[in-house]
């Protein structure tokens, strides 16, 4: 019985995980006051990949993540929280 329900409670976590991340991306892209097409290209996406992942897409991968937050001009200690909080959104 656990295993047919843990894929599930693991696509729902991946789900939060995903909106979450991307509410917190696009507050902080907003408060910069950059436009997407200026900040796209320093995380090496392109302005609808980047609008997926503001919109609860997981980002394929934490390198993806990395290059977004160098993007927004975040330090290492908000790439190590994101580090911290989405360390399993990677898991499939």
């Amino acid at each position: 019985m656990l295993s047919s329900s843990y894929p599930a409670s693991r696509r729902a976590a991946r789900q939060a995980w995903g909106q979450t991340l991307g509410e917190i991306i696009r507050k902080i892209r907003v408060n910069d006051g950059r436009p997407l097409e200026e900040i796209t290209p320093l995380a090496a996406l392109m302005v609808p990949e980047w609008k997926d992942i503001e919109a609860g897409q997981i980002p394929d991968t934490w390198e993806q993540v990395c290059l977004m937050a160098v993007a927004l001009r975040l330090g290492r200690s908000w790439m190590a929280l994101l580090g911290k909080l989405y360390a399993g959104a990677w898991e499939k």
